[in-house]
């Protein structure tokens, strides 16, 4: 899973999520549903930040869930869409966010649900940005 979403191929990422999955990053108030919502995130972010890619320091496996230790980071290259729909031009600043995501899976190995937990500002402060 941590292949595909680093290999930034959105439809490879897509194939691990079930239809009704939930999916929520630190600056999303609120969980998106579903596969559509889900790939126009991601769509989204790899434009934004071309070189996002995830650094995983731990993985802990227990029955249907995962939890993830993780870094990410990328340079704001396209524009990016935050949380409450404002549009940022790129500021080719760098960003680093620590991570701890919780996922589970469902009976047939897809992503139920999708929780990462960090800092929501760390993003917008590295950027330069005010969302």
């Amino acid at each position: 899973m941590i292949d595909n979403v680093n290999s930034r191929n959105v439809e490879k990422v897509l194939e691990q999520y079930a239809e009704n999955a939930t999916f929520q990053v630190p600056n999303l108030d609120a969980p998106i549903r579903g596969k559509e919502a889900i790939r126009a995130f991601y769509q989204g972010n790899f434009a934004a930040f071309p070189d996002w890619s995830m650094d995983v320091s731990k993985v802990i496996v227990s029955g249907g869930e995962t939890i993830v230790v993780s870094s990410v980071h990328g340079t704001h290259k396209g524009p990016w869409t935050g949380p409450a729909g404002q549009s940022f031009a790129p500021t080719n600043k760098r960003f680093a966010q620590d991570l701890l995501t919780r996922v589970i899976f469902d009976n047939a190995d897809k992503v139920q649900s999708l929780r990462a937990y960090g800092n929501s500002s760390d993003l917008t402060r590295q950027l330069g940005i005010v969302a």
